[in-house]
């Protein structure tokens, strides 16, 4: 069986909804004289009349309405396939914005699980320092630094913050070498953007007078770690942010201290996040993800 061109068919239906050469002429971006050929085509070879034309109006034949409810559902059916595709790929995407720090010392060398547990998952990583409008600017979630309170979104926590004073083992060789935290003062401060993180820390040290405002200053929080890694100075660190580091001994831990301040990294979200069947996986993933490993530390 011979089917009629695609092409006649779209122009038969445009017409007909609209009841307009025009109109349809515009949808399909053809002119009203490509509308009119391809009408005709196709009562040609259907051979029955499907318009009644006058000079100022435009109706169904018989033949014209019984031949419109029936290839109807077709369309509305290709358009329904279309939409559930294009659904489904648009649901498969997640965006997520966070700092370049936590991006590339905890995100990315976990992000490969989910991927493993989503195939075909695309997660789109936006580093930025920037407090993003998630829903203006197509944000699923974001990973932030604070409290825990982001007016008008859902936030859960991540990470404590738990600082250690790290160097480099080919800087100090041994934890054993510092015995005071006045000590640390005979080596460059690395600093990222929160300067003040160094006075607040000897502060809290009984050093107020500590001066705390030599040594070289870091945009990202990366840079300040691999500075340190390069045996430059050292630094005070998130622990979450270099687990692996000091595991592998390419960083010692020189001071811990604990979280009195109610700090850490945060989960936010607008609560339409978790509509998707993707949302709420990745969400239940990371927010498990981190538990498990807070657990263990």
């Amino acid at each position: 069986m011979k089917l009629p061109p695609l092409h006649a068919l779209m122009c038969f239906e445009a017409v007909a909804r609209n009841m307009s050469m025009k109109k349809a002429a515009e949808e399909l971006f053809v002119t009203p004289g490509a509308i009119s050929q391809q009408i005709a085509k196709l009562e040609d070879l259907i051979q029955a009349r499907l318009f009644v034309r006058g000079p100022r109006y435009l109706e169904l034949t018989p033949q014209g309405r019984i031949y419109l409810s029936a290839i109807r559902p077709a369309f509305l059916q290709i358009e329904e396939a279309t939409q559930r595709l294009k659904d489904e790929k648009c649901n498969n995407k997640l965006t997520i914005s966070c700092t370049s720090g936590f991006a590339t010392q905890w995100f990315l060398p976990r992000l490969p699980e989910f991927e493993q547990l989503n195939p075909g998952v695309e997660v789109q990583i936006n580093t930025t320092n920037r407090v993003v409008d998630l829903l203006s600017e197509g944000v699923d979630f974001a990973v932030r630094h604070g409290r825990g309170k982001f007016p008008r979104l859902e936030s859960e926590l991540l990470l404590n913050d738990h600082y250690s004073v790290v160097c480099s083992p080919n800087l100090i060789s041994s934890v054993n070498a510092i015995t005071d935290p006045r000590d640390l003062l005979a080596y460059t401060l690395l600093h990222d953007e929160h300067r003040l993180d160094w006075k607040i820390w000897f502060t809290a040290m009984g050093l107020e007078d500590a001066d705390t405002d030599r040594g070289p200053v870091f945009v990202k929080s990366n840079g300040v770690i691999e500075a340190v890694l390069a045996a430059k100075g050292i630094a005070l660190i998130r622990e979450s942010l270099i687990e692996q580091e000091l595991a592998q001994g390419r960083l010692l831990s020189l001071i811990s201290t604990p979280n009195n301040a109610g700090t850490g990294y945060f989960l936010v979200y607008d609560e339409s996040a978790l509509l998707t069947r993707l949302g709420r996986k990745f969400r239940d993933w990371i927010v498990a993800k981190a538990t498990l490993e807070t657990d263990r530390t």
